[in-house]
């Protein structure tokens, strides 16, 4: 299949192709399709790629992709526009507010965590979906049990994932130079197109009273000032990228870190200690988050070998060198942060769980340039801080009165999709003594 490059074999095995890249130096090149890629394949490159050189590039034909079923949000917003977004939102994440966040995320972990019966296998990967979207909902809206919203949230959900797969496919840029079929329409047009019409209704409610409702809605429409302000369909997009980060990502992220946990009977009890002595019988909160270093430390080290962004994606705006490669205006750059993470000469022994290869201080922090679970850069998640407390808050829920254990007749495997997540998560809880 000479017209689809190397699509085939990064469509057969993603992760195992983006790994043996680094085996042929450091900035390799295949074809996607007809298109030629460059592919940075080493830490130091994409510290460069991401700093040094970071006015260079801009986002690639992935963004590209995504801006159908997504809309221009931060996720695929470029240039200016993306840049006044972020500066826009980012009161929206700051640590007050996500102090005023946290109490929901605890109480919903710990109430999802409440209704699993001890002793009964349960597959914990709808469950998770339900409960970071319920988190979600709640801190995203003053009324997060509005019926219309909670459908049409719902319904579009439940398409979105097969509507990114299609425009993310590495063969979709071999495919997409084929005429499309008459009145062609993405599987998630429907859904989504009614999902904004909510949107917008319960945007001009909020314009209407004007008022901080204390919820991140709030806080995007009163961000920016009258010079600055998002407009109503800018609003739109973001709430859709926040649906997309603040599920998916969030909810692969949870499960793997149960899945890790529940696999490793020592590493298990020294979370229980942690938590006996930080908690004390008492429901995780804000305030604990620093003191919770061995939670961090196992959640780092779950990131490190699940990232969920694991394949990222620039474009050269202006003519530029990347270790001795020449690349012009339009050449598309991928690195993969699962490749960074999984490389022998960045993380010894690198297919093993380790949380120990992390310090437990809290002020030391992995390495931006190998170290890639949120992206990096101008381009790092907004919500970074946001998913780190809800992580670590509803490990803290799931674990501090149970003893999880695998199924183990059931295997796990990795789905390679816009984030990497487990097919499933069977597991068994035991309680613990109060």
């Amino acid at each position: 299949m000479p017209l689809a490059g190397h699509a085939p074999r990064l469509h057969r095995d993603a992760l195992r192709f983006v790994r043996e890249q680094r085996h042929h130096g450091p900035v390799t090149k295949i074809y996607i399709g007809p298109r030629p890629v460059h592919v940075v394949n080493s830490g130091e490159l994409v510290r460069d790629l991401l700093t040094a050189q970071a006015r260079a590039f801009d986002k690639g034909a992935m963004f590209d992709a995504l801006r159908v079923p997504l809309g221009d949000g931060l996720i695929t917003a470029a240039g200016d526009r993306h840049l006044r977004h972020r500066r826009t939102m980012q009161p929206a994440f700051h640590h007050d507010r996500i102090a005023r966040y946290a109490r929901v995320m605890s109480e919903r972990s710990l109430a999802c965590a409440a209704a699993w019966e001890p002793g009964t296998p349960r597959d914990l990967v709808p469950e998770i979906h339900r409960l970071t979207l319920d988190i979600l909902l709640r801190t995203l809206f003053a009324d997060p049990q509005d019926p219309e919203l909670r459908t049409a949230v719902k319904g579009w959900l439940g398409v979105k994932y097969r509507s990114m797969r299609l425009a993310l496919s590495p063969l979709h840029a071999w495919a997409e130079r084929l005429p499309l079929l008459p009145g062609w329409r993405p599987p998630d047009a429907g859904p989504l197109r009614r999902l904004v019409a909510v949107q917008h209704r319960i945007i001009g409610a909020y314009r209407a009273d004007g008022r901080d409702r204390g919820d991140l809605l709030s806080m995007l429409l009163l961000a920016g000032g009258p010079e600055n302000a998002l407009t109503d369909t800018e609003v739109t997009d973001e709430l859709i990228t926040l649906f997309l980060a603040g599920t998916g990502t969030v909810s692969a992220s949870l499960a793997w870190a149960l899945y890790e946990i529940s696999r490793r009977p020592g590493v298990q009890r020294l979370l229980h200690d942690e938590l006996d002595t930080v908690l004390a019988g008492r429901p995780p909160a804000f305030e604990d988050v620093p003191a919770l270093v061995r939670t961090r430390q196992v959640l780092t080290e779950t990131l490190r070998l699940h990232p969920p962004s694991w394949l990222l994606m620039r474009r050269a705006v202006r003519p530029v060198t990347l270790g001795g490669v020449r690349l012009a205006p339009g050449a598309e750059v991928f690195f993969s942060p699962y490749a960074l993470h999984h490389d022998p000469q960045l993380y010894e022994d690198p297919e093993h769980f380790a949380p120990d290869r992390w310090p437990l201080h809290a002020a030391t922090k992995p390495p931006r340039h190998t170290y890639l679970p949120f992206g990096a850069g101008s381009r790092l998640c907004i919500g970074e801080d946001f998913a780190w407390t809800e992580l670590i808050l509803a490990v803290a829920a799931f674990t501090a009165r149970r003893r999880l254990e695998p199924v183990a007749s059931t295997p796990v495997r990795t789905l390679v999709g816009t984030v990497l997540r487990p097919d499933r998560l069977p597991l068994t809880a035991h309680a613990r003594p109060s």
